[in-house]
């Protein structure tokens, strides 16, 4: 696995078409380079979601990968945004280089913002696309 990497994958309120400040700042400064899926879990946690990668899950979440233009100053950013915290126990999510398989089947190394605490009260989203819940 890489040690880093200029691609972020977004399963939530960062994808197109949600109207999110942080998302436009995304778009503004990243290229959108298709849609990938990971094996593992999607729940919704209020108005937006929260993933757990697990590479022996049945099931997939999917998304969308941009390549970062700026990536320092929108990790930044983001990191705020999704609360990640020095303190990782206390973070909501935590940023991590997780496999996304790509369209055509090419794996491809993304930083990927998981859920960081407790997921026993909430709702999983089966199908595994958030937008699938979230109008």
């Amino acid at each position: 696995m890489a040690a880093d990497t200029k691609f972020l994958f977004t399963y939530g309120t960062l994808m197109r078409g949600f109207p999110n400040p942080f998302a436009q700042r995304l778009h503004s400064l990243s290229t959108f380079e298709g849609s990938g899926t990971f094996p593992g879990l999607l729940y919704k946690i209020s108005w937006y979601p929260g993933a757990i990668y697990d590479e022996d899950a049945d099931s997939q979440v999917y998304g969308e990968i941009y390549r970062l233009e700026e990536k320092e100053i929108l990790l930044k950013e983001l990191d705020e945004y999704e609360d990640v915290l020095e303190d990782e126990i206390l973070s909501l999510y935590v940023r991590k280089i997780i496999p996304i398989r790509m369209q055509d089947g090419t794996l491809i190394s993304c930083w990927v913002y998981l859920y960081n605490q407790d997921l026993s009260s909430l709702l999983k989203i089966e199908s595994g696309n958030f937008r699938d819940v979230s109008h």
